[in-house]
C-alpha cells in the first residue's frame, strides 16, 4: 500500500469512528487530517473501508455514487493492527434510552417564530436518564453514544430536538423496522453494543442488533445504582466490553 493511503487508515484506526476523513466530513472542519479522493478511492478498492446504507437509499449503492463518508471495514482494522494499532478492534457504541421528563419548551422568539430545540445531550433531565448518560461518557466517546428517542430513534447528542410527548407504543413513535434502518446507518452490524435502559427499547433494537448486550437488571433504581458503579469502576466497564464483545461473536460466529 502506497504511504498515503497507509497513513489514512492508520489515522482512522487512531479515530473512536474509525473514519477514513475527506473533506466533506466534519473532520476537515474541526481541523483534524483528512484525506484526498485519490487517496480514499484507492483505501476503498483495497476493501479496507466503505460506506454505509442510508434509509432513502433505493436498494444498494456504492461510495462512487454517492460520495459518503468511508470508515473501516474488519480488513481495514486487520491492516492497522497489522502495523501498529494492536489494540484495535469493533466500535464500541453505546445506546441509551431517552426520558419522559424533558427541558421546557423553548416556545417563540420576538418575531414570534419557534426557538431553536435543544441538542438530544441536554433536552432529557431526569434523574434516571442522566444516570444513563454518565455511564455512557465513561463507558466510550461521545461521538459513539446515541439515544434512543421513541419519536425520532436514534439521535446523536448534538442532534437539535424540541421537546415531545410520544411514548413507545403510541402512532407516531418509532417502530423496530425505523430502527433498523438507523442501526443500518450507523453500522451497529461491525460494532459492539451496549444499551442502557428498559427492556422495552431492548426488545425494539434487538430485531436489527442482536448482539445487542444489556448489563442492567432490576428497576430503574437498581439501573441507576448499575449505572454509578460502572462510572467508578474500570472493572466493571471492562466486563461489560468483554461480554459485549463475546455477545457479538457468538452472533456472528467469529472469534470475540
Amino acid at each position: 500500500m502506497r504511504a498515503k493511503q497507509h497513513e489514512a487508515v492508520l489515522t482512522a484506526a487512531q479515530r473512536p469512528d474509525q473514519l477514513v476523513a475527506s473533506r466533506d466530513d466534519r473532520a476537515y472542519w474541526n481541523g483534524e487530517p483528512w484525506f484526498n479522493e485519490r487517496t480514499l478511492a484507492r483505501v476503498h478498492s483495497a476493501g479496507y473501508a466503505d460506506i454505509r446504507p442510508e434509509p432513502w437509499d433505493p436498494g444498494p449503492v456504492t461510495w462512487q455514487q454517492t460520495g459518503r463518508s468511508l470508515f473501516l471495514t474488519p480488513a481495514g482494522r486487520e491492516y492497522a493492527r497489522q502495523h501498529g494499532a494492536s489494540t484495535l478492534g469493533r466500535r464500541r457504541v453505546i445506546l441509551i434510552a431517552c426520558a419522559q421528563k424533558k427541558a421546557p419548551d423553548p416556545g417563540l422568539n420576538e418575531y414570534g417564530n419557534p426557538r431553536a430545540g435543544y441538542p438530544a445531550g441536554d433536552l432529557y433531565i431526569g434523574q434516571y436518564h442522566r444516570s444513563l448518560r454518565r455511564a455512557a461518557d465513561a463507558l466510550t466517546d461521545q461521538s459513539l453514544i446515541r439515544i434512543v428517542s421513541a419519536l425520532h430513534g436514534l439521535v446523536t447528542l448534538e442532534q437539535p430536538l424540541h421537546p415531545y410527548d410520544v411514548t413507545l407504543g403510541d402512532e407516531r413513535a418509532i417502530t423496530a423496522e425505523g430502527l433498523a434502518e438507523h442501526t443500518a446507518a450507523l453500522g451497529l452490524g461491525d460494532a459492539d453494543v451496549i444499551f442502557l435502559g428498559g427492556q422495552a427499547y431492548a426488545a425494539l433494537l434487538r430485531p436489527s442488533v442482536p448482539h445487542l448486550f444489556t448489563p442492567l437488571t432490576g428497576d430503574m433504581l437498581a439501573h441507576r445504582s448499575q449505572c454509578k458503579t460502572a462510572r467508578e469502576s474500570t472493572t466493571l466497564r471492562t466486563i461489560w466490553w468483554q461480554d459485549a464483545a463475546r455477545l457479538f461473536a457468538e452472533c456472528h460466529r467469529e472469534p470475540a
